[in-house]
């Protein structure tokens, strides 16, 4: 988030406090952190892994120790296979096979990226998250159940069909034509079942929630809903 982005949240938080807009009922929040660290974007792999990338699991597993009630999602396979390669101790291995078996920690979409979709040659992306889910069963017996495609621009018609045929039990959502997301906003129809063409069967559709925003973020809902 850039250094001014929180303020609309802190506004918003501030609002609760004015005397007719606290609801007498409890509020109820999931807050769920997810990873979203982009392979080869701006910087080297090797220079994103010094900077920043080992330092966020090191400190994730820390954190989740801190607390059962502490839950982070992980997405990209090639910056974790790395720390868990060439940084993680034997003890932070130990705690993450705990926190997976608890299901505090969770591996979503399981690839090596977040691969964009419009784009991408259908082989690369069935090749990237064949090395992901490899990573992940020879490692901890465990396959990814939701794919999460928070950043990808465009939406392709392969995506549902990949994504069924992968194993996904649903798919998340976001970077979607403006117009678009805010018809379907006007609609509620931010969820659905996604089939890449009416001639394909069943077997190559799945369940999807777009996001109604273009961030990595849902947006809270109106003060007045809380009541």
């Amino acid at each position: 988030m850039g250094q001014l982005s929180w303020l609309p949240l802190l506004a918003r938080l501030l609002l609760l406090r004015l005397p007719g807009v606290q609801s007498t009922d409890p509020i109820q929040a999931f807050v769920v952190p997810h990873s979203h660290m982009d392979v080869g974007w701006v910087y080297t792999v090797q220079e994103s892994m010094q900077a920043y990338a080992a330092n966020v699991y090191t400190s994730v597993v820390e954190e989740l120790a801190r607390g059962q009630q502490r839950r982070f999602i992980a997405v990209e396979q090639e910056f974790f296979r790395l720390w868990w390669d060439g940084v993680a101790s034997d003890q932070q291995k130990h705690q993450v096979r705990q926190l997976l078996e608890e299901g505090r920690l969770e591996f979503v979409i399981g690839g090596q990226v977040m691969h964009d979709e419009a784009v991408t040659h259908l082989d690369d992306q069935i090749l990237q998250l064949t090395e992901g889910h490899g990573f992940l069963y020879e490692t901890f017996g465990i396959r990814p159940q939701f794919s999460w495609h928070v950043d990808p621009f465009g939406a392709s018609a392969t995506t549902p069909t990949l994504f069924a045929l992968a194993g996904f039990n649903a798919h998340l959502g976001s970077r979607i034509d403006y117009d678009l997301k805010a018809a379907m906003q006007e609609a509620r129809g931010l969820q659905f079942v996604w089939r890449g063409s009416p001639s394909l069967s069943e077997q190559q559709e799945i369940f999807t929630h777009i996001m109604d925003q273009y961030s990595y973020f849902p947006r809270k809902p109106p003060l007045g809903s809380f009541s």
